[in-house]
Order: structure tokens, then C-alpha cells, then sequence
């Protein structure tokens, strides 16, 4: 799906939701959020129950019973996985979704484009770290450009790198931040100067394995 598309649509779905009397405000404040950490590129949120409680000052029981009633209703599917936070994908309930825009009807003219200005940059949540809890490195930057500066575009080579090693690399970037807080960003600062190989790739499983066999 391309950026303009994937933003539509969670704008769609977050603007439905708005209007649905049965759910509840808290409920509507955490299904936001959700959408917010949606990735594009692989189609669904991962962020912890704890770290959804602490933005809006929360306990995770009532993130989870939010969390519930939006599963119970048909506005999200919830994929649960043990020692590891669940996966989010925003759905629509049966004739809740728009229909398509009849063909040459500009869908995103709603609103007079000198009163609301689109942003020029890339869609927040691609240039946003696969991991919940971001470590310091990830604002102090490795390698050549040095400590001190950002390293903005990390988001972007993680996504890189799920595209081409494939969706299980998200789960390695966990595993590997438990062990090392600089190990993620060490893989993005190769896939961004071209050094990345699957030697790379290869080592970084081979340390997993052998941190969860030492546990």
C-alpha cells in the first residue's frame, strides 16, 4: 500500500471509530494510539501494554479491557503471543468500511487546502524503531556520524531490512535489544552505508541463540 493510501485509511478508521456511541472514550484513546504505531510495511502495531498505559497515564488493566472491547466489537484483531507484546491489525466491522470513491473523485479534498497543509515528509510511523522501549543510542547515533547526533532514519532501514530477510527479522531486533541496546542500531547504520550482508544477519541470530541457550 503506498504511503498516501496507508494514511487515508487509519484516518478513515480512527473517524469511524469516533462516531460509535458504544465505545467507550478510554477506549477510543488507546484504539488512537494503536493506529498511531500501525507500520506500513508490515501491517500491523506491536506496542506493550505498559508502554500504551504509561502515554496516557493508564493501568494496563484498563488498556486491556480497551484492548478487549475493540477485539469483541470487530474494530481490531488482536494476535496474542507469549513473552512478547501482541500484534494489532485495525479491521473494519460488517458495512462499517467506506466504499471506494467513485473513479476520478480526488478522496482526500475534504478540507479547503488553504486552511490544512499536508505534510512533505515520510509518514511517521515508517521512520519510527520496530522497538517499544527506544534505547539512548537510538537519539545518540553509532558508527561515523558520530555521538551527539540523531539518527533520524533508523525506522526506515529496519523496515529495509524486514523486507529483504522477511518478517522474522522483527522478532531478532527484540531478542537482540534485550542483549544489546546498540546491537539494532548497528545492523540499520550497515544497511544504510550498503555493508549489510547476511554474514551480518547470520551472526546476530547466531547470538541470540546462544543468549536464550545460556538463560
Amino acid at each position: 500500500m503506498d504511503e498516501r493510501a496507508f494514511r487515508r485509511n487509519k484516518m478513515q478508521w480512527v473517524n469511524a471509530l469516533s462516531h460509535e456511541c458504544e465505545i467507550r472514550p478510554t477506549t477510543f484513546r488507546i484504539a488512537y494510539l494503536i493506529a498511531d504505531h500501525q507500520n506500513r510495511t508490515v501491517g500491523f502495531a506491536w506496542p506493550s501494554l505498559a508502554s500504551l498505559a504509561k502515554k496516557i497515564c493508564m493501568t494496563t488493566k484498563s488498556v486491556h479491557r480497551a484492548v478487549d472491547q475493540l477485539e469483541e466489537t470487530g474494530w481490531l484483531e488482536v494476535e496474542r503471543k507469549a513473552n512478547c507484546s501482541n500484534r494489532y491489525r485495525l479491521r473494519w466491522p460488517p458495512g462499517r468500511k467506506p466504499l471506494p470513491a467513485p473513479a476520478g473523485r480526488k478522496v482526500d479534498r475534504n478540507v479547503p487546502a488553504e486552511r490544512q497543509r499536508c505534510p512533505s515528509g515520510r509518514d511517521a510511523s515508517v521512520g519510527r524503531t520496530y522497538l517499544p522501549n527506544q534505547p539512548k543510542t537510538f537519539l545518540s547515533g553509532l558508527g561515523e556520524e558520530g555521538f551527539g547526533e540523531r539518527f533520524k532514519d533508523r525506522g526506515k532501514y529496519e523496515a529495509e531490512i524486514v523486507r529483504k530477510y522477511g518478517s522474522k527479522m522483527v522478532e531478532l531486533f527484540h531478542e537482540l535489544d534485550k542483549i544489546d541496546a546498540t546491537a539494532v542500531e548497528q545492523l540499520c547504520r550497515k544497511a544504510k552505508n550498503g555493508s549489510l550482508t547476511s554474514l551480518d544477519i547470520s551472526a546476530a541470530q547466531l547470538s541470540v541463540v546462544q543468549n536464550q541457550g545460556s538463560l
